[in-house]
């Protein structure tokens, strides 16, 4: 649940490879979804992916953190076969979704979703009982030793 540990992690013990973690709605959210988002493919040996998954979960932070009036925001990082890893940001935000508009050149933000939908193998937004959740893949098999 997105409110039942405020900045705390925890590991899945059996299974496949996951990260979780909730944080406060709060502008340090970010910073501490991209650490631990790295600490979690450095333990599985991805750490090639680590700055773009990085910057992923930077962003959809952001988003979450900045427009949407959650007061906890969640990061799930699983490895969802051998060749993928999903980041997935959860908020308790129930306004309508929609896809953002491309922003025009001189706009200061706006490009989030964008950067997300270029560096991602696989991205989308779904309605969860809770909330929203905003997820992207990122092939592991692009990784070389």
């Amino acid at each position: 649940m997105i409110g039942a540990m405020a900045d705390a992690a925890v590991s899945a013990a059996v299974g496949l490879p996951s990260y979780r973690s909730n944080y406060l709605a709060r502008d340090t959210a970010p910073g501490k979804a991209r650490r631990g988002v790295a600490l979690a493919l450095n333990t599985w040996g991805l750490e090639q992916l680590a700055d773009t998954a990085e910057l992923l979960v930077s962003e959809l932070v952001t988003n979450a953190v900045v427009h949407t009036d959650s007061r906890t925001v969640g990061v799930v990082v699983i490895r969802t076969s051998e060749t993928a890893v999903r980041i997935m940001v959860l908020d308790t935000d129930r306004a309508e979704m929609s896809l953002p508009a491309c922003p025009s050149g001189d706009e200061e933000s706006g490009r989030g979703l964008f950067l997300v939908a270029t560096l991602a193998d696989r991205w989308d937004i779904e309605r969860v009982s809770t909330g929203k959740r905003i997820w992207c893949e990122l092939d592991t098999k692009k990784v070389q030793p």
